[in-house]
């Protein structure tokens, strides 16, 4: 059985360290996502905030949640270990993640999710919005001092959104 975690502002320093230790599993070395790519635009710890999942003592899947707009919540970075991906976990964290943005009282929780993976998010529920604009629903716009993006190097998937309402 998993053990569910928030990490906040105040959490043990551990809980962040296990939350990039998936996403660094998931991301960078399972899918070859460049780490800078993956960690250039995270927010300061004070802002985070993520659901950690563990089985054993051992960190096996995270995401982040945020609130883009009025009454509206969004799930990021949702990630599961290689070796534990199909397993089920990824269920627990979208529930996880659902109760804790439903504390806030948002009533319209949306995820940007690679194109592969809208059919997982389908089954909990979400209704994929092909004719989204993305970023709408981006809170990591550029800073004024930032220089411009470069273009992103081809990951191998399109984003696409996908939503519920509560």
């Amino acid at each position: 059985m998993a053990e569910i975690y928030r990490v906040e502002k105040g959490s043990e320093e551990w809980k962040y360290k296990a939350y990039d230790y998936v996403r660094t599993d998931a991301f960078c070395l399972g899918q070859n996502i460049p780490i800078e790519l993956e960690f250039g635009q995270d927010e300061s710890k004070d802002d985070l905030q993520a659901i950690l999942l563990t089985e054993d003592h051992k960190p096996v899947a995270g995401c982040r949640i945020a609130f883009p707009a009025e009454k509206t919540g969004k799930i990021e970075r949702v990630c599961v270990v290689r070796e534990k991906q199909k397993s089920g976990y990824g269920r627990v964290l979208i529930e996880a993640a659902e109760k804790w943005l439903k504390e806030y009282d948002v009533d319209h929780i949306v995820i940007t999710s690679q194109d592969r993976a809208a059919g997982f998010y389908e089954k909990l529920g979400y209704k994929l919005n092909p004719d989204a604009d993305l970023s709408v629903y981006d809170h990591h716009a550029p800073k004024k001092d930032e220089e411009p993006k470069k273009p992103k190097k081809n990951l191998g998937f399109t984003c696409v959104l996908v939503e519920k309402y509560v």
